[in-house]
């Protein structure tokens, strides 16, 4: 697999426990890193199908509501 070198200063108290961790469970940073990276991308992605899902939903809702107008509509055209 072809990988991409990034840079990111965080601050000093996150990178001395992430040494700390990597220390104790002997694993290299790029497996901690891209593991972590992995799991927000997964995290983001959820959200953006909930979104996706509660939009699609208000807009069933939406043509629902427009029918129940039509039907109603109908009524009164038909005289009751």
């Amino acid at each position: 697999m072809q990988t991409k070198t990034l840079t990111s200063s965080i601050p000093l108290p996150l990178a001395e426990k992430l040494d700390a961790m990597i220390g104790q469970l002997h694993l290299p940073y790029d497996q901690i890193v891209t593991e972590a990276i992995t799991a927000w991308i997964d995290r983001e992605e959820e959200r953006r199908l909930a979104a996706l899902r509660a939009l699609a939903s208000t807009n069933s809702m939406a043509v629902e509501g427009h029918r129940v107008i039509d039907w109603a509509d109908s009524l009164s055209a038909d005289g009751h």
